[in-house]
């Protein structure tokens, strides 16, 4: 079947009714249920919606959903598989079928794709620099291994690029988190953890920063006793573009982060797959980081 076949040579959009013959905007005489269609085929890719054939508000925010993972991952589910799909996409999300989307979403229909979350492990073996702390909580999840750090693919720069500053600076990090379950309990937190965490979409670590025989704890920050080798890792990962929280105005010295608008859809999306494959327990590639 063809993409206009399946979908109607229109651009679906919000308001469509396959009841009322309304598509692109416009009443015709054709006989199809392409947002019906629409509907099914965004269900068979795993995304959350209900099948009504009229194109209100719940699938708008599908297909919003569905841009979301053209353009900014490249992890798909096949066959109970985590794989990594080389076909570049740069996609709006605009809540509309236009052509590349349709295209798209039939391609993953063909392929057998459904949709996850960009979730991947970096083993703590291969970070010369970093190593887990004792009170890392390791998921609860059948990808998960002893030593792995859980990150959002977009944010493995952040791990990389401490390693490979702490290593420039003579220091060591020490984890105590990184991307967290939604509603988990977080023992030994400096500060009261944001419902809209960066850690609950994977794009935050929280360390201590080991130089020499000195620990630099939230203590030690307190107290302006932190060491030159920790104000200058602090230093050369703010001028590599991530946060430090120590200049939260609730300061919270050993988180890191490579933000994302917590209020935007993109974080929204981001939280639902991330948490998702967590839950679903869906299979969580490992990256390579060297």
């Amino acid at each position: 079947m063809t993409t206009s076949t399946l979908f109607g040579s229109f651009e679906l959009k919000r308001g469509d009714s396959d009841k009322q013959k309304i598509w692109g905007g416009h009443q015709r005489p054709n006989i199809g249920t392409y947002v019906t269609n629409l509907q099914e085929s965004l269900q068979a890719v795993n995304i959350p919606l209900s099948v009504d054939g009229q194109f209100g508000p719940g699938t708008e925010r599908a297909l919003k959903m569905f841009q979301w993972c053209l353009n900014s991952h490249p992890y798909r589910l096949c066959n109970q598989a985590a794989v990594a799909d080389t076909r570049k996409v740069v996609q709006t999300m605009s809540g509309r079928l236009d052509q590349q989307t349709a295209s798209e979403l039939k391609r993953w229909l063909d392929q057998g794709y459904s949709s996850t979350g960009d979730l991947v492990r970096v083993s703590s073996s291969t970070l010369e620099h970093v190593e887990i702390g004792a009170g890392f909580r390791v998921l609860n999840h059948g990808s998960v291994r002893e030593g792995d750090v859980v990150l959002a693919s977009e944010a493995v720069d952040l791990i990389k690029t401490a390693n490979t500053k702490a290593g420039e600076r003579s220091v060591k990090l020490v984890l105590n988190q990184a991307f967290r379950v939604n509603g988990a309990p977080v023992s030994g937190a400096v500060v009261t953890p944001a419902t809209r965490s960066q850690h609950l979409i994977g794009h935050a670590i929280d360390c201590n920063i080991v130089d020499g025989d000195n620990w630099n704890t939230s203590r030690t920050f307190a107290a302006g006793n932190q060491t030159t080798g920790a104000d200058n890792l602090i230093s050369d990962l703010k001028a590599a573009g991530f946060r430090w929280g120590g200049d939260f105005s609730n300061p919270d010295t050993p988180h890191f982060d490579k933000r994302l608008d917590p209020y935007g859809d993109a974080y929204t999306f981001k939280f639902f797959f991330n948490q998702r494959s967590i839950t679903n327990n869906q299979p969580i590639p490992i990256k390579n980081v060297e």
